[in-house]
């Protein structure tokens, strides 16, 4: 495993958490989280498109990709959207863990049944032991959260 990609998505992770924290503000402030989704969307639309005409990614596609691939912006917004619903409730802490143990659940069954063009691989005990100590972060985190605090 290269130290650096490791780093680099450690890295990306600290991003999603300060993203989610960010984007609860906005929230608050717009008063609607499917609202601040769809501001959360258009800059972060903006920022890509202006990459993209700074030539940061050359690539001009040739053709329309598959619509079933499109999917993948569904699940985006769905994903900011409950995620904005349930940090306020949850705190971003649990809320984070929470998704990421999702993560850890849907990469098992993607790459366990070879779905979406991934190579079946059948699950491993490193594997099932993350998800259960995930899971044990989440309870944990929940139950911080439900504590009265002094």
């Amino acid at each position: 495993m290269s130290l650096i990609a490791l780093i680099a998505t450690i890295g990306a992770g600290i991003g999603l958490s300060a993203g989610l924290a960010f984007n609860l503000r906005l929230a608050a402030v717009l008063g609607s989280p499917l609202i601040a989704t769809l501001v959360t969307f258009f800059v972060g639309a903006a920022l890509l498109l202006g990459l993209w005409t700074l030539g940061v990614d050359s690539a001009r596609p040739d053709a329309w990709p598959p619509l079933w691939t499109l999917l993948g912006g569904v699940l985006g917004v769905t994903y900011v959207t409950l995620s904005l619903i349930t940090g306020a409730r949850l705190g971003a802490g649990a809320s984070t863990v929470a998704v990421t143990l999702g993560q850890v659940l849907g990469a098992s069954v993607i790459t366990g049944l070879g779905w979406l063009g991934q190579t079946a691989q059948p699950p491993t005990l490193a594997g099932l032991l993350s998800a259960a100590l995930l899971l044990g972060a989440v309870a944990l985190l929940a139950a911080d959260r439900g504590r009265k605090q002094p």
